[in-house]
């Protein structure tokens, strides 16, 4: 099956893979979960406007971390790339929560070009609010690359984290509250600057 062809492989790979075999004319239906800024439903549907059957979901044995320079979001000011998340693993009990979203090959063929630098990792997913409701979905991770630090001082940067932030907002305050626990800076640890990130004052 055409799964067993791309899961482990890197963006590019992959991409090239599903244009080898045809993507157009495939049906295959993926789910994708969705840790960062994609669990913002505007900011899914710009990037994959084709996205449906959209549920709060969570997964075990990864966290979030902000450790990745983006190749796309830029502060002019800074004259530096904002820092955006990525994902590692942890230990087997921890939870990550996010979204799990729905596209075909097509869809999953445009999503691969724009995450190129990332491997596509098979997991399996459960439900956000039934833990019986267990499916596979798969994740990007980027690869080969030098750790990143989250940016002070900046205002762009802080637009990232509020995207994020406010696509948690429509599944409750446990669920922001779920997202913050599992989430990592790179580099920070001080308690008083970790504060001072999530009320917007870093």
């Amino acid at each position: 099956m055409l799964f067993k062809a791309i899961v482990g492989c890197s963006s590019t790979q992959a991409c090239a893979i599903l244009l080898a075999r045809g993507l157009s004319t495939m049906k295959t239906i993926y789910k994708i979960f969705a840790y960062g800024s994609l669990i913002n439903q505007a900011s899914l549907k710009k990037t994959v406007p084709e996205a449906r059957n959209i549920i709060p979901a969570k997964t075990y044995g990864l966290h979030r971390v902000f450790n990745l320079a983006s190749t796309y979001r830029f502060d002019a000011e800074c004259n530096s790339p904002v820092c955006v998340l990525n994902i590692a693993e942890t230990d087997a009990v921890s939870v990550l929560n996010g979204t799990c979203f729905e596209m075909d090959e097509v869809s999953l063929g445009n999503i691969l070009q724009r995450e190129q630098g990332y491997d596509f990792c098979k997991i399996k997913v459960h439900h956000y609010d039934d833990e019986k409701q267990i499916f596979d979905a798969y994740y990007f991770r980027a690869h080969q690359f030098t750790p990143y630090q989250y940016l002070p001082k900046s205002s762009v940067q802080q637009h990232y984290l509020n995207l994020c932030l406010n696509g948690c907002k429509i599944y409750g305050d446990k669920f922001i509250e779920d997202f913050k626990n599992s989430t990592a800076f790179w580099g920070i640890e001080c308690k008083y600057k970790l504060a001072a990130i999530w009320s917007g004052g870093y």
